[in-house]
């Protein structure tokens, strides 16, 4: 079972830095995701700035909260790669 979470997580990890590899206006540098029995942690630099996430999965996807945002209401997605939409990179 363990060695079956730890695969999920590196197939979770390489989905996320995918999606911040190829992209075409933003710099995404110092990319970090750590896989925790909680969620997700993503951290990175956008642009120079620092910007951090916290994914927590649930039957409907993830629910995505902003770190520094915390007064701003966490966002729903449905699949990974809505997180370039939610986060306006592209």
């Amino acid at each position: 079972m363990e060695e079956e979470l730890e695969m999920d997580n590196q197939k979770i990890e390489g989905e996320i830095r995918a999606l911040f590899a190829n992209l075409k206006n933003d710099k995404v540098e110092s990319l970090l995701v750590q896989c925790a029995d909680w969620g997700i942690n993503v951290r990175m630099f956008l642009n120079g700035d620092i910007l951090e996430l916290d994914l927590m999965k649930n039957y409907e996807g993830y629910e995505v909260t902003f770190v520094d945002e915390r007064n701003k209401d966490p966002i729903q997605i449905d699949d990974l790669p809505e997180l370039l939409q939610v986060t306006g990179i592209s």
